[in-house]
């Protein structure tokens, strides 16, 4: 059996839902793809945030990769530049040490609360009943949205914030793994991004021979 360890630089405070987001997915992949038997290891996170000074995120990056088999750099969309170039550079890194891991760019379009808004059933299960969830199927909220009587355009973290109003950052903390696992990943593949994110880790995957 082989182990199989991720690592992940993080934005803002989406590490609890990323995290377990992580090993869930990774999970899935190799269940239906491995060539061998895979165990997934905790997800270990870096305590300096991906939109933190560029020479800390990097020594970070670097620090994660020496230890990890596949490293997760997450950022929201506003910095997706940023992110590839930081994963540019850890490839380019790889060349010199071959062992690092394989960096995998991890952006949601607009912000992660689009993914953890896709599943709306999955939601309610967690927080109950949400009679004014605006979106009308999982690829829509990777678009700004009006609240029903509302004329303003929402992003989906100004969405979350009127939806579960002061509950919305325990959520986010206490409640993630818990969303985590009741959500559908068929459902959430349904997102553009959320997809494109698992094609990418899929071929880091193929590349390591996890797959």
């Amino acid at each position: 059996m082989r182990t199989l360890l991720p690592g992940l630089l993080v934005e803002g405070s989406d590490g609890p839902y990323l995290r377990s987001l992580v090993k869930r997915q990774l999970d899935e992949l190799v269940r239906a793809g491995a060539r061998q038997m895979v165990d997934v290891l905790a997800c270990d996170v870096s305590p300096v945030r991906s939109n933190d000074r560029p020479d800390l995120v990097l020594a970070a990056a670097e620090e994660l990769a020496a230890d990890c088999d596949i490293v997760f750099v997450h950022g929201d969309r506003d910095a997706v530049d940023a992110r590839h170039k930081l994963v540019a550079e850890l490839e380019r890194r790889r060349e010199d040490a071959p062992r690092a891991g394989v960096s995998v760019p991890l952006v949601p379009v607009l912000m992660t609360e689009s993914w953890m808004l896709a599943d709306r059933k999955a939601l309610e299960s967690v927080v109950g009943e949400l009679a004014a969830y605006p979106y009308s199927g999982p690829q829509a909220v990777e678009k700004r949205v009006a609240l029903k009587g509302g004329n303003t355009r929402l992003t989906p973290k100004e969405v979350w914030k009127a939806l579960l109003g002061s509950d919305g950052p325990d959520l986010l903390r206490d409640g993630a793994e818990l969303l985590v696992r009741r959500t559908d990943l068929a459902v959430l593949a349904q997102v553009p991004s959320y997809r494109m994110w698992c094609e990418d880790t899929q071929r880091a995957l193929r590349e390591l021979r996890f797959l």
